[in-house]
């Protein structure tokens, strides 16, 4: 009886160890906290942050060449990637009016820093060098497209991205 206790001890261990730990399943990161410093200060007086673990998948082909997101590449504090296959993360800080606790500036999700950050060039009509009406290796002529959550986007430049986001880069 006290080996199939301590067995079951250590499996419920090793499951917590490699849910918590090795990937990311249950992990909620559409809630994050806010807080604020100094705590024990009136509200006009703090000073408000909101921090979360977003995650943003994306998939770019160009010219029918799939592009894959470079590794541990980006600041931390900012939106950057790891070991996954394109899977883009933020877990830094937003200002967060310190009365309503509302997040008063989103411009660091914007799908702009992203590229910016993993220094790929992209434009309204371009990416990788390659404009709309430039025609591919195999003489097709490309037109960049992108879709977030499968709606095209004309805008994207300026999308402020959201936890669980997919983003699909087609030229």
């Amino acid at each position: 009886v006290i080996l199939l206790f301590v067995l079951a001890a250590v499996i419920i261990f090793v499951s917590y160890l490699a849910t918590h730990f090795t990937g990311e399943t249950g992990i909620k990161s559409d809630k994050g906290i806010t807080f604020c410093q100094p705590e024990n200060a009136l509200p006009e007086q703090q000073k408000c942050y909101f921090t979360g673990h977003h995650h943003v998948h994306v998939d770019m082909r160009v010219c029918g060449e799939t592009k894959l997101l470079p590794y541990e590449t980006g600041d931390l504090a900012k939106l950057h990637t790891h070991v996954e296959t394109n899977k883009v993360h933020f877990h830094g800080f937003l200002p967060v009016d310190p009365i309503t606790k509302q997040i008063t500036d989103e411009s660091e999700l914007k799908l702009s820093n992203l590229f910016s950050e993993l220094k790929i060039t992209i434009a309204p009509d371009g990416i990788y060098g390659f404009k709309n009406g430039d025609a591919c290796p195999d003489g097709r002529i490309g037109s960049l497209k992108v879709f977030i959550n499968d709606a095209e986007q004309k805008d994207f430049l300026n999308y402020i991205l959201k936890d669980g986001d997919h983003i699909m880069i087609r030229f």
